[in-house]
């Protein structure tokens, strides 16, 4: 116990964030430039051998990139909501809007009013619904993340679908979310976040699934950090590996920096976590990856980046995989 307090004195007088980065294979964001998800990738990244997995191509270029500019022009329309991030001060504005029918979970369930609720539930189905039908001519689509969830359910052993309520009449969560972001961003160099906090353990993680439609006008032409040598919008990602209760509490100052939008924590998170895995996206790229490691987006000064999100619950490996958002 003596040494455990000690531990934690340490903690406060700064932590030490950078013994805990993973390297080798579980430092890996696996690269596939085929398209297609693979069993063994998943399985390598739900049990945290791996980073990241970085399918590119995975829905067709030129249609992600129609689908990204007509979700702008609703966004413009006045249509977007500001997708409110869970910190320890409570629900916070952050750099990132969403588009659809009802909020993601965390902000429906945020008010504590039942009707929110309800509203959130009657929205995911209509927002299943009319994103299979286009907007210009009214003929059914391949909605990016339909194709997602389908390609999971084939890709992985015990399959993948949609979270479901516990009790009452298990209706579906939400299958994603459209998420634009506009520049000039707040964050420069990108939010270095977490969206749970928790030690990684190879029995179950929460994960995020990214299809990327659209990036910002100057993704192409400018280099937002030469060292780095990460496009403006880029992906960051840190293999930190807190993989107990205890290395976890070792650092549980500097960790719970990541789910504040502080300037001065951000500056150093950054210095205890060093550089980062830079994953330069294109439209149609597909990202996944363990939302319990650090990551962030790279910020921009004009522009606009459109991609689709939702999250994967994994509960071990002879469970489905369950989608939400």
């Amino acid at each position: 116990m003596q040494r455990f307090i000690a531990a934690l004195e340490k903690t406060a007088n700064g932590g030490n964030l950078r013994r805990l980065i993973e390297t080798g294979p579980r430092a890996e964001v696996i690269v596939r430039g085929d398209g297609l998800i693979r069993t063994e990738d998943l399985q390598r990244l739900m049990t945290h051998e791996a980073t990241g997995i970085h399918v590119k191509s995975f829905y067709h270029v030129d249609s992600a990139m129609n689908i990204g500019a007509q979700l702008e022009a609703e966004a413009k329309d006045g249509l977007a909501r500001n997708w409110k991030v869970s910190t320890s001060r409570g629900l916070e504005s952050s750099d990132v809007s969403t588009l659809g029918e009802c909020p993601p979970f965390n902000v429906a369930s945020a008010s504590g009013d039942t009707a929110d609720i309800e509203k959130y539930f009657q929205g995911a189905l209509l927002e299943l619904q009319k994103r299979r039908i286009r907007v210009d001519d009214k003929t059914p689509q391949l909605w990016p993340l339909d194709k997602l969830r389908l390609e999971l359910d084939e890709a992985w052993p015990n399959g993948a679908g949609l979270a479901r309520e516990i009790d009452g009449t298990k209706r579906c969560f939400s299958g994603g979310l459209p998420r634009v972001m506009f520049g000039p961003t707040r964050w420069k160099r990108g939010f270095i976040h977490v969206d749970e906090l928790a030690p990684l353990n190879v029995s179950n993680g929460l994960f995020s699934a990214n299809i990327y439609l659209q990036m910002p006008s100057s993704n192409k032409s400018t280099i937002s950090d030469k060292a780095l040598n990460c496009n403006e919008g880029a992906l960051h990602l840190w293999p930190l590996g807190v993989r107990s209760k205890y290395e976890w509490y070792q650092n549980a100052m500097l960790l719970s920096g990541m789910t504040a939008q502080s300037p001065e924590m951000q500056v150093k998170l950054r210095s205890e976590l060093g550089p980062p895995v830079v994953v330069n996206v294109e439209p149609g790229d597909l990202v996944i990856l363990c939302v319990q490691r650090p990551h962030a987006v790279v910020g921009f000064k004009e522009g606009c980046r459109v991609s689709l999100q939702c999250f994967l619950q994994y509960e071990g490996p002879d469970k489905r995989l369950l989608i939400d958002s």
